[in-house]
Formats: structure tokens, sequence, C-alpha cells
């Protein structure tokens, strides 16, 4: 359901006048770190979409997304807020996408943007990057056992290490080399057979 709703928001915004000016529509690529925001300012305009912690109740399911709008605009910091001739700016996302997204409706259900707020990060500012976050809703029905896709659990497998790890070994661990020397104790379980 989560996955399904987060590309339907995505595609819904994509199609949406605001999506033709965007250079990219996509999932939140990482939590905000130096490289990410080397990518969102050669990205920008942008949208990326990303869920976030949702709620239940009876039979209605409230899947709560973010939508993380990011402008930048060479010709300075009101370029980037107001927009230009050529680049959209970040007040114009915010606008266009409470328009868009309050009330669109996709497979999955009806949306509405509950907020959004502009991000004051020093880091953000430095790149040249101005943020908006629109908190996005759905009302959908909640899952239903048969329409879950999880297949039958055939195997656990675990590989244990007993003894306290020297440096080296917990750096190797570290760097996800877990393939010399050998664990010190391996278990596989199969379910079915356990009954």
């Amino acid at each position: 359901m989560l996955g399904d709703l987060e590309n339907q928001l995505a595609q819904l915004i994509k199609e949406s006048p605001l999506g033709r000016r965007l250079k990219t529509v996509d999932s939140l690529p990482d939590v905000p770190d130096k490289d990410v925001l080397n990518r969102w300012g050669v990205d920008a305009p942008a949208a990326y979409v990303v869920a976030m912690d949702g709620t239940l109740s009876d039979l209605m399911a409230t899947p709560r997304f973010v939508v993380v709008m990011v402008a930048r605009n060479a010709k300075g910091h009101l370029e980037a807020r107001h927009g230009s001739k050529s680049t959209i700016g970040l007040y114009e996302m915010v606008e266009a996408g409470v328009a868009y997204l309050h009330g669109g409706i996709t497979d999955g259900g009806s949306w509405q943007v509950t907020s959004y707020q502009f991000q004051q990060d020093n880091a953000l500012r430095d790149k040249g990057l101005y943020v908006s976050l629109l908190a996005v809703q759905c009302n959908c029905d909640t899952p239903e056992p048969e329409q879950q896709n999880l297949g039958d659990f055939l195997e656990f497998h675990a590989d244990f290490d007993l003894d306290p790890l020297t440096q080296d070994e917990h750096q190797r661990w570290l760097n996800q080399n877990h393939d010399a020397p050998a664990p010190d104790l391996q278990s596989s379980i199969n379910p079915q057979e356990e009954r």
C-alpha cells in the first residue's frame, strides 16, 4: 500500500502543470547530507516524496507523506523564492502543490494537503537551495490480509561471531566484509519443519 501510494503521489505531481515545470520528481533519495544537497542543487527545481507516520481507525487508513520541494536560481535568493521567467520559484511550487494535490484523486485514495513549512537550514542556504515541506495525507481503506503478497517464510539464516571483535575485525565488519574468517556459528531454520 505505502509503496503504491508513494508512486501514485509522485505520478500525480508529474502529471500536473507543476510537474511539467520541475526538472525532477522522485522519491526522497536520502537524509540530507552534503552529497544529497549537491544532488538537490543539480536536480532543482525538484519535488521529492517520502512516507511519514500515518494513522488507522476502524476501516480507514490515513497514510501521511511529505513532498520536499527544492528551488534554486543562479540569479539570487529573490528569484529562487519568487521565480523568474525561465525557472519556477519556491513560493510558486508551494502554491501549485497545494492547488494540484489538495483534492487530488489516485487509485489508492483521495489526497489532502494539511500544511507546509519553509526550511531555514544554513546548510541549504549555503548551497543556494530554498526548500519547503508540504505535508500531504491520503484517506484510503486499511490493507486487507488477502491483498498482501508476502509469500511463505521459507528459511531464516544467521551468522554469529561469539568472541569480542578486535579492532581490525570490527573495522572489517563495519566495511561490510563478512566473508573471512568464517563466522563462529551459523544457524539455518526452516519454519515449516519446526511445526
